[in-house]
């Protein structure tokens, strides 16, 4: 949500997209800069949060309503809700945190790796991609795109449609289970 004299508000943001996860029962989502939303630590969405602020005044309050929102997200990863995250292996090593807070992020996925109800792929670095934006799909009816000028959302059916066989291919690009989990902890910085 973009303000006058350049600034956002992040708090009314991720509680927006908190509600639609609650009144969601199966989310497809692809990442391909950062760890998604639902997976991050309170020290790497600190980070990514913080770096908000080379873009755009943010306070010190808004980013911490900010990252107790986000990570209200990961209650709800409670195997009754279906969550099919696709990631980058870009998305595991961008430096937007020292070593100490990417060894947590990316342990913290690995054992994300495991929780009832998520499946994590990860496509490999090297491998050429047709998307450049972060999406997420929420019950196969609304796709909200990750955009610099903020999320856009979008609702037309034929539209929802390309996403769903643009995740679909996303997919069969990915490594899944003993496959990426050797990848992600190969990604651990030592």
């Amino acid at each position: 949500m973009e303000l006058a004299a350049g600034t956002v508000e992040l708090v009314p943001l991720q509680s927006g997209f908190l509600e639609l996860l609650r009144s969601a029962n199966h989310i497809q989502a692809f990442e391909n800069t950062i760890v998604q939303g639902a997976l991050q630590t309170e020290a790497y969405a600190r980070a990514v949060f913080e770096g908000v602020r080379g873009l755009y005044p943010v306070s010190a309050d808004d980013i911490d309503a900010a990252i107790k929102a986000r990570l209200a997200r990961r209650e709800l990863i409670d195997g009754e809700r279906q969550f099919e995250i696709i990631l980058t292996e870009h998305a595991l090593t961008a430096p937007f945190a020292d070593e100490d807070v990417m060894r947590g992020q990316l342990a913290h996925l690995l054992e994300c790796l495991d929780l009832p109800g998520m499946t994590i792929g990860v496509i490999p670095q090297g491998t050429v991609l047709s998307q450049p934006w972060a999406f997420m799909l929420t019950n196969a009816v609304r796709v909200d795109l990750d955009q610099y000028g903020g999320p856009l959302t979008v609702t037309d059916p034929a539209e929802v449609a390309r996403f769903r066989g643009l995740f679909a291919e996303l997919r069969g690009l990915a490594v899944f289970g003993d496959a990426a989990r050797t990848l992600i902890a190969s990604r651990m910085p030592a």
